[in-house]
């Protein structure tokens, strides 16, 4: 059995568009193939804002492997331990919160690649290898070609040094984080307002330049079809618990309106 290879991260470095959605509230694993079944390309567990345990980290993962969709985790923080365990857990991919400068992403490629790309402790994850031997060359050279590094862009001073960030030789994808960032630019929930089109764009721009596919996270469809046909690639659509709600109301409705 071969090791995973990223169908995510070839679709995207052709230029194509990936299509996921994000993980909050639901904790079994059935969740992974639930998702594959509808032909999702990837899925996050958010654990920067919710409370999956490593054991349920770990049970995602190994149920991914089964799986052609891509699973990815986005850490709470940049911090070593965080972004190194989540990979040797299984991860297939890492989301970044809050990345504002260019020495942020050099650290953290510099802590999710392996020698000589990076500076990773080596530990050959049985989750990602199904149990299989593979040896350390062979394993940290599919690591560093095939998991992926998706940085968030969510600040003013993240846009202001978005070219240092993504020119950072290892990063894949941005996913900008539109609310956190009108948060800081003094206009939360403002999606729409034209300083965060001029960020959006500004982003769009530099990642073209360097090679990096743009992305986002919108809940709305309306911003997606906008930003899809302006340049925006690695789009996370939504998340589980809303998915359930908005459902259970076009359901409701239907239902409390037959006579």
């Amino acid at each position: 059995m071969k090791l995973k290879s990223s169908r995510v991260k070839r679709i995207l470095k052709e230029g194509g568009i990936c299509y996921g959605t994000m993980l909050r509230i639901l904790k079994s694993p059935y969740a992974v193939a639930m998702c594959a079944s509808q032909n999702w390309d990837y899925i996050i567990l958010d654990t920067e804002h919710n409370d999956y345990d490593l054991e349920t980290i770990g049970n995602f993962c190994l149920a991914s492997k089964y799986e052609e969709m891509a699973l990815f985790v986005r850490v709470p923080d940049k911090l070593y331990h965080q972004m190194a365990q989540m990979l040797d857990v299984g991860a297939e991919g890492l989301i970044l919160p809050q990345v504002r400068t260019g020495e942020e992403a050099r650290h953290i490629i510099n802590s999710t690649k392996y020698s000589p790309v990076g500076k990773r402790g080596v530990s050959i994850s049985e989750t990602v290898a199904l149990y299989r031997n593979y040896d350390q060359v062979e394993y940290t050279e599919w690591a560093n070609r095939e998991i992926m590094t998706i940085v968030q862009i969510e600040s003013e001073e993240g846009v202001n040094n978005v070219e240092k960030i993504v020119s950072t030789k290892g990063v894949d994808a941005v996913m900008i984080g539109p609310a956190d960032m009108s948060q800081d630019m003094g206009i939360p929930g403002q999606l729409e307002h034209p300083r965060m089109e001029e960020a959006f764009r500004e982003i769009i721009a530099q990642c073209n330049k360097y090679g990096v596919a743009p992305g986002i996270h919108f809940s709305n469809m309306e911003l997606v079809e906008k930003w899809v046909k302006e340049g925006m690639r690695f789009v996370t659509y939504s998340y589980d618990s809303k998915f359930f709600k908005d459902a259970s109301h076009e359901a409701l409705t239907r239902l409390r309106s037959i006579k």
